[in-house]
């Protein structure tokens, strides 16, 4: 049996292990401790990169698209000149109508007496001899013969002035639809030389954003099956959401398993999906989205209840642009709504624009205020319905008057 020397020193040595032991757990801990804390800053720090990553992308993309901005600005301008125009050739038009229906009434009315009035003219002293009336009764009918004569005279002088007046704007119009089709060969022109700075925006997007590009037409795809726009809108809203959160998740799991590529990936595709899709909207900081004139203002009574939108009417295949920076959250025809596209501009605003005949953006896309977005129909001889262009301001899924953020709304 060992003796008490032997015990102590045993105990001593067993001490002695659970003593470095429990320093060896208490630095592997802080080790951990540590490495836990520098995971968790790297993953604030990756977060944040990809954050800044995805705005700068966007705002890059809006650029780019902000090129084409000034081309459909002076398209805007030509074809609101060419409504004006037309307009006004429309009102003398009427005029012309007016003078020559008067003229002919008159010259009716003078119709019987024109015989006389041109031997009048032709032999005013023979034709005085030879009237079995007196003298003095025969002057005083040439006199009046002569002054509706005279009026007539001046009658038609004002339908040739019209008609000068007439030609003048005819030509004036012929030259502005020179200058539309001048620009719109000058928007293809510009569009071919911005071409490859747009493919590469558009490539730079969808390789640090494609996961905002899958999540957007996701989206899209929900809203499509709606019943009506509010559905749509709010569709379009849960679907981003889900989207983000599902990245993060994604993010901190691929975290937890120590999987630092993979987590960093998914930061990114969160961050894209989360990333502000515009500034939001300031009062009078847009413009009316297409030329013409608006044919039911915000609030005006319909069928179904006070007008949640304003519809104008365009000219013509007119251009019609963006009213706001943002993305295209829609677009492709929606119920009886035609062409529909639906622009997310930031901080919970929406604008619904209905009724073009072409769409010229794809859902997903970064669109810089004012550039174009499509087309409306062309406008159909009388007795046909004219196209309208329906515009619709969403905050959340309500619906808000658009005056107060579109210059020239009225």
């Amino acid at each position: 049996m060992p003796g008490p020397a032997i015990r102590s020193a045993s105990t001593r040595a067993r001490l002695a292990a659970q003593a470095a032991r429990a320093a060896a757990a208490a630095t592997q801990a802080a080790a951990r401790l540590r490495a836990a804390e520098a995971a968790h800053r790297a993953s604030a720090a990756g977060q944040q990169a990809a954050a800044r990553q995805a705005q700068a992308d966007q705002e890059r993309a809006i650029a780019l698209s902000a090129q084409s901005r000034q081309v459909a600005s002076r398209l805007r301008q030509t074809e609101q000149q060419v409504v004006e125009t037309q307009a006004r050739i429309d009102a003398l038009g009427e005029q012309r109508r007016l003078l020559e229906a008067s003229l002919r009434q008159q010259a009716a009315a003078l119709a019987p007496m024109l015989p006389l009035i041109e031997r009048l003219s032709l032999y005013p002293a023979e034709t005085l001899l030879a009237s079995p009336a007196r003298p003095e009764d025969a002057l005083a009918g040439l006199l009046v013969l002569r002054g509706l004569g005279a009026q007539l005279e001046r009658r038609a002088e004002q339908i040739r002035a019209g008609q000068a007046q007439l030609d003048q704007l005819g030509a004036a119009l012929g030259s502005q639809n020179e200058n539309l089709a001048g620009l719109r060969r000058e928007q293809l022109a510009r569009d071919a030389e911005v071409s490859a700075q747009a493919a590469q925006a558009l490539a730079t997007q969808r390789a640090s954003a494609q996961a905002a590009d899958i999540a957007a037409r996701q989206a899209a795809a929900a809203a499509s099956h709606a019943a009506g726009l509010q559905d749509a809108v709010a569709a379009l809203e849960t679907a981003q959401a889900a989207a983000v959160q599902r990245y993060r998740r994604e993010a901190e799991a691929d975290e937890r398993q120590r999987r630092s590529d993979d987590a960093r990936a998914a930061r990114a595709r969160a961050a894209s999906v989360a990333v502000e899709a515009g500034p939001g909207l300031a009062p009078d900081a847009g413009a009316a989205p297409v030329a013409g004139r608006i044919v039911q203002g915000w609030g005006a009574a319909t069928d179904a209840g006070p007008a949640t939108g304003v519809s104008y009417a365009p000219p013509s295949l007119a251009s019609v642009s963006a009213p706001c920076d943002g993305r295209v959250d829609f677009a492709g025809p929606f119920r009886s709504y035609g062409q529909m596209l639906i622009v997310d501009c930031g901080h919970g605003y929406r604008f619904v624009l209905a009724g073009l005949q072409q769409l010229d953006v794809a859902v997903g896309q970064r669109l810089a205020h004012g550039v174009a977005l499509g087309s409306m129909p062309a406008v159909a001889g009388a007795g046909h319905a004219r196209p309208l262009l329906y515009v619709q301001l969403r905050h959340g899924t309500q619906a808000v008057d658009p005056a107060g953020f579109l210059r020239g709304h009225d």
